[in-house]
């Protein structure tokens, strides 16, 4: 019997240990995720835009130029310059996914409130 006292003990405990991990940094949890997507297409009914959605779920929607094939850079100044705004409004980065093609360019951006 003392064999399985012990690993149940042991057990128990553990579980006790998880849920109390589970409340002792509250304060990371109420941190707010901001999402940024930008959206640049060279042909087609997509929208060139950068859409931004805030931890209160509001949005805001900046257009950007049709993409060229000789100047692929022309609206990378309007989203360094979006990514800067959100920087500096407490934001931090941390994580970043792209995907695309037959002329479609997206990328998400993932910021959470420091």
């Amino acid at each position: 019997m003392n064999k399985f006292r012990n690993p149940l003990a042991f057990f128990a405990l553990t579980i006790v240990g998880l849920i109390l991990f589970g409340f002792i940094n509250k304060s990371e949890s109420n941190k707010g995720i901001l999402t940024m997507r930008t959206t640049e297409v060279q042909n087609g009914i997509w929208d060139n835009a950068i859409t931004i959605v805030y931890e209160d779920g509001k949005t805001e929607k900046l257009e950007l130029k049709k993409l060229k094939i000789n100047d692929l850079s022309s609206n990378l100044v309007l989203i360094n310059k979006t990514l800067n705004e959100i920087v500096a409004k407490g934001y931090k980065l941390i994580s970043t996914a792209e995907g695309g093609g037959d002329g479609i360019n997206m990328t998400t951006y993932t910021f959470i409130k420091e």
